[in-house]
């Protein structure tokens, strides 16, 4: 990337725990497994400039990232 501005997209990452979809809490990763997979991602992914890592559960959020 460098260090200059770039418009490209975001990637989300979220991981849930449910037993029915109907509600749903987020699944922990530790900061270590984050880091490598952001890491990867930007690296190889072309168009991709940022990583989100969403730990919403539902409600208010769906399972769905919208």
């Amino acid at each position: 990337m460098g260090d200059f501005r770039t418009y490209d997209y975001t990637v989300a990452l979220r991981a849930v725990k449910t037993n029915d979809f109907m509600t749903c809490e987020y699944a922990p990763l530790s900061h270590k497994l984050l880091k490598k997979v952001s890491s990867r991602i930007t690296n190889e992914v072309k168009g991709v400039n940022r990583i989100v890592y969403d730990i919403t559960g539902k409600p208010p959020a769906t399972i769905e990232w919208e």
